[in-house]
């Protein structure tokens, strides 16, 4: 029955059954009274997320302008690829498509009982088409018989109807079309003779929801093709290879296909087959013949020539799943409702499924191809530590530690407390399975018979390498050479050994760095498990502890206080290169042999900011930037030549707050590393200073707050004019290796506080310079 109260009577039928709760089932917005023909045992829907891709900009038979698709896919990066293949077709100026023609089989077969009877038949039918032409249209407005193509096999003759179905797919048309034909040939004995034995309606021959040759080469459904000419410049602007390396590419591929017997030629043709079907209520099963294809590319004198054929597309506008009313809405947006869509939306198809070829070969032979769900290979299980271990008996240890042995826990809960994430935590939690990030709790706990309250923050981090992965990720979205070179200098980039340094950093025993710090409860580092846990104070209620995508409201007073205690902090290392170097938390330390040699990121970074970005990255900004990366042989020498310490090397307001006692306290510390001291200054004065506040006077008037605090606490004097030397550089290393990365992370996640940083940087460097002929 196909009503509503049938359906849930069968859903509690099927939670008896399961005894499972099925709550995702109880609600549905299809009407069960309208589903005839399209499910039995109707007991709700399923739903699966739709984007939608474009535009793509159509110059075909059926289909011209910019056209949308809507994709239904759980399949992450489908439609960001699809889109990306979009705009590299539509810039190049668009795409020529043109669908061919159209059938739909249907293949019975007839058994005899002598082979000579069966060849006779095979003869004898071909002269009545005509009449089973009548036939057809007697059953069918929409159909239309074409031609039989008997094929005798021993003593079987598979009889290949070959139709026209108008705006419907056609598959449940022609069955009840080639049924009522064969009752017509079994009603004439003459016809059939008396040695058929039996007959049965599809004999597995007409292709139906198969990968086949004849599928390929003849075709079931509509016949389209599409095929644009992509400049040289579109290939490497958009897609991040060249046209050399994007055929010589393709032809590996295609080799590939030949060799494993793959039906036609293509790099992922289904993907948008599936998508578009599902999200306009096509056969899904159809898939298979469906998402054959044969793509072509070639070189051209200027760029790219690219050619798709999808030989079968079975799809309708009209019957089956279109009357749905979210897949009719879909195919509304795509011109293709009712009749007289079908042949417009197979040539859509058509324009993205090339697309996305071009978009997902250009990701594989530039290294841009790497798997959403993608994790860390292993060759054992990891059992990772969970937030439900944040119980009672690891806090009462955690507090231990922190000098409070007797106090029992007596109660855990999970605070909701506004944080802003450091942004390789927030993207690396996006590429891994286990939890990482910030969790607040607040513990309840009984000292000697007092309950008191204690707000804590837990950082649970990322490994190192699941850090390097992430960033290797976004650097492969950017493609080209930033991936390419990524790739070749990934463990020099200060994320080795980011894991385990933010854990000694906060074990220091100093009282300059432990004042300027979150109190630590406790570290937790258990390699095997891959677990490294900081439980610190929760900073909560702290002065300008900053958690949105803008930093706002840090005035002089607060980078007075934070440059300051900056000092204080720098102190703690400064002189003692040798032995920060001994520490086996340091990792791999900047230097200029390695950023002279690391040109080559450096340069693609520069070019990938100015293209991806140009209306932050002007031209002048990209100018210099090559200058720096050009003569790094020549000022980056003067940085390794500078008195270094221990630096925060994040020190931007993110990562900072100020206590009400009116003390910095700098978090975050997993980049952490050998530096000059004016790198932490240059980049916090980039990242906090009020724009108006951009003068001589007051950059001056802070830097030399900083001066002072290191000379005091570190006991030594600081020349002046080096220290400006040093900071002007800082400057320069800063744009060129920090905020390179920077625009790399822009990429695939909006960072609202960019752009202001990155103006900051140049007006600063703008200042820096002037008067030194740099």
């Amino acid at each position: 029955m196909y009503t509503e109260s049938a359906r849930l009577q069968r859903l509690d039928w099927l939670r008896a059954t399961t005894r499972l709760d099925l709550d995702s089932l109880q609600h549905t917005q299809l009407d069960a009274g309208r589903l005839t023909g399209n499910v039995e045992g109707f007991v709700g829907g399923v739903e699966i997320p739709v984007g939608i891709a474009g535009p793509l900009l159509f110059l075909g038979t059926n289909v011209r302008g910019e056209v949308y698709a809507p994709m239904a896919t759980s399949e992450g990066a489908l439609v960001s690829s699809a889109t990306r293949g979009a705009l590299a077709v539509s810039m190049a100026g668009g795409v020529s498509t043109h669908a061919v023609s159209q059938s739909m089989t249907r293949a019975p077969v007839f058994a005899f009982s002598r082979m000579t009877s069966a060849v006779r038949f095979a003869s004898a039918v071909r002269g009545h088409l005509g009449e089973l032409r009548d036939v057809v249209r007697e059953v069918s407005r929409h159909a239309a018989l074409v031609s039989l193509e008997p094929a005798v096999l021993g003593r079987t003759v598979h009889l290949r109807f070959t139709y026209t179905t108008g705006d419907a797919a056609g598959q449940n048309m022609t069955t009840a079309c080639t049924w009522h034909a064969c009752r017509w040939i079994l009603d004439r004995p003459g016809l059939a003779g008396p040695d058929l034995e039996s007959f049965i309606i599809e004999g597995n021959t007409s292709g139906d929801k198969k990968s086949s040759y004849q599928a390929m080469t003849a075709g079931r459904g509509i016949r389209v093709t599409a095929d644009c000419v992509l400049p040289g410049g579109v290939v490497e602007r958009v897609l991040k290879t060249t046209p050399d390396e994007l055929v010589r590419g393709y032809h590996h591929i295609a080799a590939g296909a030949v060799h494993s017997g793959v039906i036609g030629s293509h790099a992922n043709t289904a993907n948008i087959v599936a998508a578009v079907f599902a999200a306009t209520g096509q056969d899904i099963a159809c898939v298979h013949e469906s998402g054959a294809s044969q793509f072509i590319l070639e070189r051209t004198a200027d760029g790219v020539y690219a050619s798709i054929t999808l030989p079968g597309l079975a799809i309708g506008t009209v019957g089956g799943g279109t009357h749905l009313p979210a897949q009719r809405e879909l195919l509304e947006v795509m011109g293709c409702a009712g009749e007289g869509g079908t042949l417009r939306l197979a040539e859509i198809i058509a324009g993205y499924a090339l697309a996305l070829d071009l978009s997902t070969v250009s990701a594989a032979v530039s290294g841009q191809f790497a798997s959403a769900h993608e994790r860390l290979g292993r060759s054992r299980p990891v059992d990772w530590f969970r937030p439900d271990e944040l119980d009672g008996p690891f806090f009462e240890s955690a507090l231990g530690h922190a000098g409070a042995p007797d106090v029992r826990v007596t109660g855990v809960e999970a605070l909701e407390i506004p944080m802003g994430p450091s942004v390789l935590s927030e993207l690396t939690s996006r590429t891994v399975k286990k939890s990482v990030g910030l969790f607040p709790v607040q513990i309840r706990v009984d000292r000697g018979g007092t309950e008191e309250k204690v707000d804590v923050m837990v950082k649970v981090k990322p490994t190192d390498r699941e850090v390097i992965k992430m960033a290797g990720l976004a650097a492969a979205h950017c493609g080209g050479p930033v991936a390419t070179h990524y790739r070749r200098f990934e463990r020099r980039l200060g994320f080795v050994g980011c894991d385990v340094r933010e854990l000694a950093v906060y074990e220091q025993t100093d009282p300059r760095f432990t004042r300027l710090m979150p109190g630590l409860h406790r570290t937790l580092r258990d390699d095997r498990r891959e677990t490294y846990v900081i439980v610190m104070e929760c900073l909560d209620g702290m002065e300008r502890m900053e958690t949105s995508d803008r930093a706002r409201g840090w005035s002089r007073r607060h980078l007075g206080i934070a440059l300051r205690d900056l000092g204080r902090l720098h102190s703690v290392w400064y002189g003692r290169e040798s032995a920060l170097r001994r520490m086996p938390w340091i990792g791999h330390v900047p230097n200029a042999a390695d950023t002279v040699e690391m040109r080559d990121l450096w340069l693609a970074l520069a070019d990938h900011s100015a293209e991806e970005f140009p209306d932050i990255v002007d031209a002048r900004h990209h100018e210099r930037l090559v200058s720096y990366v050009a003569t790094a042989d020549r000022w980056w020498p003067g940085i390794e030549a500078m008195p270094r310490t221990l630096v925060h090397n994040d020190f931007n307001p993110r990562n900072l707050a100020i206590r009400p006692d009116g003390r910095l306290c700098a978090f975050d510390w997993e980049l952490a590393t050998l530096h000059i001291p004016q790198h932490d200054l240059a980049e916090l004065l980039c990242t906090a200073l009020d724009p108006a506040d951009i003068n001589g006077t007051v950059v001056r008037e802070l830097s030399e707050i900083h001066r002072r605090s290191l000379e005091t606490h570190a006991r030594t004097t600081i020349d002046r004019g080096l220290w400006e030397s040093g900071y002007r550089l800082a400057l320069r290393d800063l744009a060129m290796n920090r905020f390179g990365l920077y625009f790399v992370a822009h990429t695939v996640r909006h960072y609202g506080f960019l752009e202001q940083w990155w103006r900051n940087l140049w007006a600063l460097t703008e200042l820096a310079e002037e008067g030194h002929g740099n």
